[in-house]
């Protein structure tokens, strides 16, 4: 009976490496054509900023080094409320790059548009591109990055791209995280190929204005703090296309958590997040409880060859999956780092329900309640 236990174990988590695996790699691999300057799309990148003093120059100039026609995009950044000196650096930064649109959020949103879905919505009511762009300004965006996005869209079909974010770490805290993003990207991807959308990062994310606008926009999207997901899963209701590139032309970078309280706060705003998915959830989780059934059961009944063939099991699992990405992403430098970061990230895992206790999520100094 034992044995049996251990054999379903195995298979349920090797299936979730092989669905995985599969998935974005056939996501990974589908192309899109060049497009002439003449035929691209007018973007509007919309940018909130809450209490950015550090970060808000350097994305804006990364911003502006584009390689995208300059009369076929505006940069919209919505200044939330922010008590540093984030306003004053908008102005000086507007006499440097002409289209350059601020905007200031004074008053707090309704329920549906708290937090960033707020300052979202909020510049979007400003843009007048075909395609509405967005990253955080805590980022720096590669030269193709908006022709990256943009071109996909040569597909009528396509209504929401999202793409890759990078950290780049010091630390080996901060070169788990930077696996761990590249790891969440690559399973998120996987799953936009199969249709069964489990997530994305709004920090480097495109849709079609007519779709968000369909839609009704965030004000009509019940209120979640994983804005970026609601969005998805939104549109993947309408059965409209969503793609997920991964390449460093289409990648933006941003900062690592610095503290490990800072992170935990990061991930019990996905965590609760992550409840929206519904029984998708329940899927994935369980088959993450296949590994921890498998490992507490080896040690339950002194089994040290089942304890390390689950582990080794995890290893070459995540190992596997994560690997095409991290060369395609020219991270091969983080290959070593996968086992640390799958021993930390397995060990994370069991926190994770505690995480759903205190439904109040701290997200920039503002506390929201879903």
């Amino acid at each position: 009976m034992q044995e049996l236990l251990y054999y379903i174990a195995i298979l349920i988590y090797t299936s979730r490496v092989v669905y995985f695996f599969i998935g974005a790699a056939k996501e990974r691999n589908k192309k899109s054509g060049n497009v002439n300057d003449a035929d691209l799309p007018f973007v509007s990148i919309i940018i909130p900023a809450r209490n950015e003093e550090l970060n808000l120059v350097e994305c804006i100039e990364s911003v502006f080094s584009v390689d995208y026609p300059r009369e076929k995009f505006e940069v919209i950044i919505v200044d939330d409320r922010s008590s540093d000196s984030t306003p004053s650096l908008l102005l000086m930064q507007q006499f440097r790059f002409p289209n350059l649109i601020t905007a200031r959020i004074n008053f707090d949103g309704e329920k549906n548009l708290q937090g960033k879905a707020g300052a979202l919505d909020y510049g979007i009511q400003r843009a007048k591109g075909e395609i509405l762009l967005f990253t955080d300004a805590d980022c720096t965006v590669h030269t193709q990055w908006v022709r990256e996005h943009a071109k996909v869209y040569q597909d009528s079909k396509v209504a929401m791209v999202c793409a890759f974010t990078l950290i780049d770490g010091n630390n080996l805290f901060q070169k788990i995280q930077s696996v761990e993003w590249i790891s969440t990207h690559t399973m998120a991807s996987a799953s936009v190929y199969y249709k069964q959308f489990l997530g994305c990062f709004g920090n480097n994310l495109s849709i079609k204005t007519t779709m968000y606008k369909q839609l009704g926009g965030y004000a009509s999207i019940p209120f979640s703090v994983t804005e970026d997901l609601a969005l998805m899963q939104q549109v993947g209701k309408q059965r409209q296309t969503i793609r997920y590139l991964c390449s460093i032309e289409s990648s933006v970078k941003t900062k690592p958590c610095i503290s490990f309280s800072e992170y935990l706060q990061q991930h019990k705003r996905w965590v609760r997040g992550a409840t929206q998915l519904g029984w998708r959830a329940t899927v994935f989780v369980s088959t993450s409880m296949a590994f921890w059934v498998g490992l507490a059961l080896s040690i339950i009944t002194l089994h040290p060859w089942w304890f390390f063939g689950f582990l080794t099991l995890r290893l070459i699992g995540d190992y596997a999956v994560n690997a095409p990405t991290l060369s395609l992403l020219k991270r091969n430098y983080l290959l070593i780092y996968s086992f640390p970061t799958v021993i930390f990230f397995s060990l994370l895992e069991l926190s994770l329900p505690f995480m759903l206790l205190d439904p109040t999520i701290s997200w920039k100094g503002q506390k929201l309640k879903m």
